[in-house]
């Protein structure tokens, strides 16, 4: 026994930086005597208390409480589940009228386009000019008769009295 101890210490040795068998490497190790082991039986006895017999059969049973758990578990994931249908249903709507009212609103903004460009290729300046002239009588307006005006508001300009000086 202790040379099969002392076997794993001596199997090798250093020399520098080399490692190398030890000659008792190749020795033959005792053999080992078998022994026979006896595996001690555990007794079991016979389950006659009441107690612990009721105890084993609630365990494999269902009882009410978990069965109650179970359903109201499975009601809420149904519900849930139609919640969400219903919702993801209604958010379908929503995009399909949002689609179909983008299509109304290019179609308009075609027509506006299109009813915007005859009006400007309707009449011609010299068209607006020759109906100003001739059928509303209107005038170019001579030399002094234009009034600069000065403004704080470049944008536009209210009248509210004449403009001085124009008289």
């Amino acid at each position: 026994m202790e040379r099969r101890t002392n076997r794993a210490r001596d199997m090798y040795y250093f020399d520098g930086s080399a490692v190398r068998k030890n000659d008792s490497y190749f020795e033959e190790a005792p053999l080992r005597k078998e022994r026979e082991y006896e595996i001690p039986r555990k007794k079991r006895r016979p389950v006659t208390d009441e107690k612990a017999a009721k105890k084993a059969e609630k365990s494999l049973a269902f009882d009410l409480k978990y069965t109650m758990f179970l359903i109201a578990a499975v009601f809420i994931i149904a519900a849930s589940c139609a919640v969400m249908l219903a919702a993801e249903s209604r958010v379908d709507g929503q995009q399909d009228s949002i689609e179909n009212k983008e299509v109304i609103l290019d179609e308009l903004n075609e027509n506006n386009s299109a009813a915007r460009d005859s009006i400007n290729s309707m009449y011609t300046l010299e068209d607006i000019y020759d109906i100003a002239t001739t059928e509303l009588g209107m005038v170019y307006a001579e030399k002094g008769q234009v009034v600069y005006y000065e403004s704080a508001n470049e944008d536009y300009v209210k009248q509210y009295q004449d403009v001085p000086g124009a008289e």
